[in-house]
């Protein structure tokens, strides 16, 4: 039983004979499996998790965690753009306005309902596997997937749906791997619960990973002093209602980086001439940030995430109002306090632990004591150091590579992996964060929308050709 809906052994005759599997439950998975249950007879989705549709991004139950994007910009549906305002309204709150920005609890039951829907609607072809896969191997016609349970499942394409990874330790030198001083990932189960209300912490890092923890902090009645420190020492900006700015980003002074930065900037001073600001231009660029990523040489990516990285990161992915104004009533409050530097030493003792960093903006060394210590860096992108039995399976056998840039694996334009010399699988594909390298923006919900639209519409019309051409050779072979 999934979402409370029980499994009929049934099969319908409608969709055709294959199989898909996809790992990972989150919204990626979930969604895709809702887009794929109508066309084939049988979806497997497996997650080591509990119930679909959450992930880590929507598993949350703290009212104070809220979406970075408006409810009218979060429609799971790219063919309905107001779907989730309507279902909010219906299953929510009555009263939500389309810039409203709602708890992110909300949203993983929004995703959980649309596979409950695909379900009754197509009984007998959705397979829920609370599992975890280690391996993946070529087969006749598709592949197998190992389960870690030992059982093993035959599929004729199988999708990545992993989403984010939990952070990698940004202080290799530490020597006690298992100290209770420092929180490795501030999303793992009661990562937070041992921290002294009383005491005081360090945020390794400043961005929407840090807010989150900060606001988990506080709803659990910490009162002490939080501090963040990044290389930067930026914080993520805050939303503000902006009006639409024309601008064509289709111009190839976009292909290199400096003339990029010098456009914004030259659009920016209009904006802000014409009394809007400077989330208007940036908000213009969304629907072409992909096309303008793919334009740019690798050279010039480079430079963009050698320079520019952080400061696109703070502008482009922004907080709620609400979560704004909560970071600057803190600050002025004394409670939170950002620091911009790098890390250069790290000392536990007893009770506390001192955390020495440079400086960035005069060089001079600072030390920071503080009772705990929260890796709050963000998700980790290089699949080289990412902790996973399963990604290291396939590109140890070179079934997958790394893209250029260490950001994620290496895709084709149809979401199909590269193998180790670049050859498109014709099994193994992936959506979402792990297409970083080739996309860059895949990480919110109106772009993975548009690639799972993409993969379904793929996939159908590929085994749908498949069927057919397999139907008309058997036919074919049937003596008159």
């Amino acid at each position: 039983m999934v979402c409370g809906v029980q499994m009929d052994p049934r099969i319908s005759d409608k969709p055709v004979s294959f199989t898909i599997a996809i790992i990972g439950g989150g919204f990626s998975g979930t969604i895709l499996a809702s887009k794929l249950l109508p066309g084939v007879t049988r979806v497997v989705l497996i997650e080591r998790g509990g119930c679909p549709g959450r992930g880590v991004a929507y598993s949350t139950h703290l009212a104070g965690h809220l979406l970075n994007v408006r409810a009218q910009d979060m429609s799971a549906l790219a063919d309905d753009p107001s779907h989730f305002l309507h279902w909010a309204r219906e299953h929510y709150n009555d009263q939500v306005q389309p810039n409203d920005y709602l708890p992110r609890r909300v949203y993983g039951k929004y995703v959980e309902s649309i596979l409950c829907e695909a379900i009754e609607g197509n009984p007998g072809r959705f397979e829920w596997k609370r599992d975890e896969v280690f391996s993946i191997s070529p087969a006749e016609g598709g592949a197998t997937i190992f389960l870690k349970s030992g059982c093993r499942i035959h599929a004729e394409a199988v999708v990545l749906a992993l989403g984010n990874f939990p952070p990698n330790d940004p202080i290799p030198a530490r020597r006690n791997e298992y100290s209770r001083r420092f929180v490795p990932n501030p999303w793992s189960v009661g990562a937070l619960e041992e921290i002294d209300p009383e005491s005081s912490v360090l945020l390794i890092g400043s961005g929407l990973t840090s807010v989150d923890a900060a606001i988990s902090l506080r709803s659990r009645g910490f009162l002490g002093k939080v501090h963040m420190l990044s290389r930067h020492g930026l914080l993520p900006q805050t939303h503000r209602l902006t009006g639409q700015w024309p601008v064509r980003w289709d111009d190839p002074a976009t292909r290199r980086v400096g003339s990029l930065l010098r456009l914004i900037r030259t659009e920016v001073a209009k904006a802000e001439r014409q009394n809007d600001d400077w989330r208007a231009v940036i908000d213009s660029m969304r629907p072409f940030a992909q096309s303008i990523w793919r334009s740019l040489p690798q050279q010039e990516r480079r430079r963009f995430l050698r320079h520019l990285r952080p400061y696109w990161d703070v502008h482009r992915h922004r907080v709620a109002p609400k979560i704004g104004k909560l970071l600057e009533t803190e600050m002025a409050q004394g409670r939170l306090e950002v620091h911009g530097g790098r890390i250069i030493e790290y000392r536990e003792h007893g009770d506390s632990v001192e955390v020495s960093y440079r400086k960035r903006s005069t060089g001079e060394s600072k030390t920071l004591r503080t009772d705990y210590v929260i890796n709050c860096t963000g998700p980790e992108n290089d699949c080289r150091k990412m902790k996973s039995p399963l990604l290291s399976d396939l590109l140890n056998r070179k079934l997958v590579r790394p893209d250029p840039l260490f950001l994620g694996l290496d895709t084709a334009d149809n979401g199909a992996l590269l193998d180790a010399d670049g050859v498109p699988s014709d099994f193994l594909y992936t959506v979402g964060p792990l297409r970083k390298g080739t996309l860059w923006e895949t990480t919110a919900v109106p772009e993975i929308g548009g690639q799972l639209s993409k993969l379904a519409s793929h996939l159908l019309s590929r085994f749908a050709r498949e069927w057919s051409e397999n139907l008309a050779s058997e036919q074919a072979a049937v003596p008159a």
